[in-house]
């Protein structure tokens, strides 16, 4: 036995590591707005509704049907806790194929502290999160592919990432055009071997969202796949930056950002073709790059978009500390120092960590870790309870706010597509909605009052068929009459 733990005692630190970090994540409340969403759509799968036709979010399909498995918020995050350990065992596999074993080691230990702590909420079930482990594992069968069929599993794999999280597709992108760069010599003598391993890499790709857009075809519902998954997306890009929806993505800055990306690839293949870097080093910056850009598609200063960023920028660490090449030392931190300035004018926000261990590990009890998370948890709790009293689970409610943990916590469905007051707003769904609350008829409102989104339809509806009920903190609660 003491052999066994000599042996294995780095797998055994790190599983501890791994174990007191996340522990955590699996007792936290439904706070987390997106999680409430995801899981209310879970919970819509699971009741039989049909994804982008029946219940809606602009997000590809994948997650929801993770949160349809998952069901509550610990079943998501212990979900998130398991994916998380194959993506630990790919990670450190991937980068033995770029350092020694005990550089190794390290970096993974510190892939490990970043992915999960809630700095960049690496304890958080998003998107983000959950495509680390088909992108890691897509890397590793490129980086080790020998045949047209390893470029089809990668390409597979990219292609089930894209169908939890669209900013993947630049690090397919980035791959493409690696595949296609460092064959060039050879494009004379072997244009077809090239050209199949290309086109088995694209065809792996595609591959997962033609198999949702058949199934969604079937359902009648391929437009609104196409449009809430895919295309809504392009709009959802340039909001942030101009306010609105319909802007076009080049309005937001995007080509711009697409334009240093691609001078930035240009330059470090120059570089590497001058042999002033080498192809390892290489193909890290031009991963590195990638990703930064996927994290800022939409110019949003949300943390858990710079989950993508933590694989190459692991992989870059031990370089800028080999000080016995200074050249390499000099553009990596350059490019670190990029990324910091980039943190700092799109105002990247972060979690506090160690406030939030001491919470968990040092509080005498469940109620003193929920006041944490704000006191907003436990409104959402009282009127989940009330709502569970005083309804039956056939019954729909409808919450004008954006507190659509409320819907998975009490376990009643929406009368409409929209779970929230800002999709309805940024989709201009009031007609829409008001016309799915009189055919469902909710037998609660959890009305929350904001004076900047005025919703006038709903208020002369609750006052002809409503009355209040009670009142919870700032939110009205109003019963059918």
């Amino acid at each position: 036995m003491s052999k066994l733990i000599v042996k294995y005692k780095y797998w055994f630190i790190l599983a501890a590591v791994f174990i007191v970090l996340r522990l955590p994540s699996l007792f936290e409340p439904y706070w987390y707005g997106d999680e409430g969403i995801y899981l209310t759509l879970g919970q819509a799968i699971r009741k039989g509704l049909v994804l982008y036709s029946q219940i809606h979010d602009n997000k590809p399909p994948s997650l929801y049907y993770l949160a349809a498995i998952a069901k509550t918020v610990f079943g998501f995050r212990f979900l998130l806790t398991i994916v998380m350990i194959p993506t630990v065992y790919y990670f450190y596999q991937l980068v033995t194929k770029f350092f020694n074993q005990k550089i190794s080691q390290i970096i993974t230990l510190i892939f490990v502290v970043l992915t999960s702590i809630p700095l960049l909420e690496g304890n958080i079930a998003n998107a983000e999160i959950f495509m680390l482990l088909p992108t890691i594992a897509a890397f590793l069968i490129f980086l080790t592919a020998k045949k047209n069929i390893n470029y089809l599993f990668s390409g597979l794999l990219l292609g089930l990432a894209f169908t939890i999280k669209v900013p993947v597709f630049i690090e397919f992108g980035f791959l493409f055009v690696w595949l296609f760069l460092t064959n060039l010599k050879d494009i004379k003598n072997h244009f077809w071997s090239l050209f199949f391993k290309l086109f088995t890499f694209g065809i792996g790709f595609i591959i997962p969202t033609i198999i949702f857009g058949i199934y969604f075809a079937a359902k009648g519902a391929f437009l609104l796949f196409l449009n809430s998954a895919l295309l809504q997306n392009f709009s959802y890009l340039s909001s942030w930056a101009t306010g609105t929806q319909t802007a076009p993505a080049s309005s937001g800055g995007l080509v711009v950002r697409l334009i240093v990306l691609l001078i930035f690839w240009l330059l470090i293949f120059f570089l590497k073709l001058r042999k002033i870097i080498d192809s390892k080093l290489s193909f890290i910056l031009f991963w590195f790059g990638a990703t930064i850009f996927g994290a800022l598609l939409s110019t949003r200063p949300y943390p858990h978009y710079l989950i993508q960023v933590i694989p190459p920028f692991c992989l870059l660490l031990p370089t800028i500390l080999n000080f016995k090449n200074f050249r390499n030392q000099i553009l990596i931190f350059l490019s670190f120092f990029s990324l910091f300035l980039i943190i700092k004018k799109y105002d990247f926000y972060t979690y506090p960590v160690f406030s939030y261990y001491k919470s968990f590990y040092l509080s005498a009890s469940k109620a003193n870790f929920y006041k944490f998370f704000g006191q907003d948890v436990d409104s959402i709790y009282q009127i989940s309870s009330h709502i569970n009293k005083n309804s039956d689970f056939q019954d729909r409610i409808f919450i004008w706010g954006d507190q659509a943990y409320i819907y998975a916590l009490s376990d009643r469905l929406p009368p409409g597509r929209y779970t929230v007051a800002y999709h309805i707003v940024d989709f201009n769904g009031y007609s829409e909605t008001i016309s799915d609350i009189k055919t469902h008829l909710p037998k609660f409102i959890v009305y929350s009052p904001m004076s900047n989104r005025p919703f006038d339809q709903l208020d002369e509806f609750i006052s002809r068929y409503y009355y209040l009920d009670t009142t919870i903190n700032s939110n009205l609660i109003f019963k059918l009459r």
